[in-house]
């Protein structure tokens, strides 16, 4: 029988892929973050208590890129070990598309860039986000 400890629960996160004129956004992790500092991602965050990991996202997108953004659905789901306490961790990831505003970066992120759908699907990025960038383009093309 497993332990209570083992059963314990784990953290939930949103991961957010924006989307603007067939370009992706990704932000450069600052290099003061306690996980993945420095390392390129398209962005992610926590939910609240009593919030749905969609609404999470929204205001994760807007609080960490200044932008305003429609959830066009999920995109997958990874299980990943965050930080140097390697916190048992599923992420829930999201299509995003920006309706409106410019990119204003947190405290979280030191740069921006837009990259192209295609590059970042082809591109020399995680495993996680190619599929992400395959699952986006797939939705252009159904």
């Amino acid at each position: 029988m497993e332990s209570a400890e083992s059963r314990r629960g784990f953290l939930v996160c949103v991961v957010y892929v924006i989307e603007r004129d067939g370009h992706v956004l990704l932000l450069k992790r600052s290099r003061f973050k306690d996980h993945a500092a420095g390392e390129w991602e398209t962005g992610s965050g926590g939910i609240l208590r009593g919030e749905t990991p969609q609404a999470a996202a929204v205001r994760e997108a807007k609080e960490e890129t200044g932008l305003d953004v429609e959830v066009l659905g999920p995109i997958d789901a990874v299980h990943f070990y965050r930080g140097a306490e390697r916190r048992e961790t599923i992420g829930i990831t999201f299509h995003c598309r920006a309706c409106s505003g410019d990119v204003r970066l947190s405290d979280e992120h030191e740069e921006a860039k837009w990259v192209p759908l295609a590059a970042l699907a082809d591109g020399p990025y995680p495993e996680w986000m190619r599929r992400a960038a395959t699952i986006a383009q797939s939705r252009h093309a159904g």
